[in-house]
């Protein structure tokens, strides 16, 4: 709580945080997601992915999640950044293993393949500051809701998973 001062009063204002995942879009490029949708996060080898011919390039295909068939989607790939399998790790080598986060909207659950998944952070939602930075794609406008600097002074996308769901349907 913090103290501010309204019309010569001092009133107590409860700061709103959240709680957000961190995670890598590309090598350059942090994210972070509410975790209010967030299932589950599984780190898989991409040879458990099953390919579907004739779909959009940035979906990587299906993967059986606790014994249901569910759609991996290469999330950088989606929002115009290089796709998961041209991403190099720190090592200059492919990687073969990758994350999936899980995520729900309403009865639709789709999983988000990323390199890399951080931490679980609180955010003051006073510290996000809109979305007036310009945008690769009319993608990443659609599904970024605003950008957080975390106290590294790194600039973290925050991304709207009910919007990535539905930019996917």
């Amino acid at each position: 709580m913090t103290n501010k001062l309204i019309g010569g009063q001092k009133v107590l204002a409860q700061l709103t945080t959240d709680q957000f995942l961190t995670f890598s879009l590309a090598p350059d490029q942090q994210a972070i997601l509410l975790t209010q949708h967030l299932l589950e996060i599984v780190s898989v080898n991409l040879s458990k992915i099953t390919a579907i011919a004739g779909l959009d390039s940035y979906v990587m295909g299906i993967y059986n999640w606790r014994g249901d068939v569910i759609w991996v989607v290469d999330l950088a790939s989606m929002l115009g950044y290089t796709p998961l399998y041209a991403q190099e790790n720190n090592s200059g080598k492919f990687q073969d293993r990758c994350h999936i986060i899980f995520l729900r909207s309403q009865d639709m659950i789709i999983g988000f393949a990323v390199h890399h998944v951080g931490q679980m952070v609180k955010v003051e939602t006073t510290k996000i500051q809109p979305a007036a930075i310009a945008f690769r794609n009319a993608a990443l406008s659609e599904v970024c809701s605003g950008y957080w600097l975390n106290s590294l002074n790194e600039t973290l996308l925050v991304l709207d998973g009910v919007a990535i769901i539905e930019r996917f349907k």
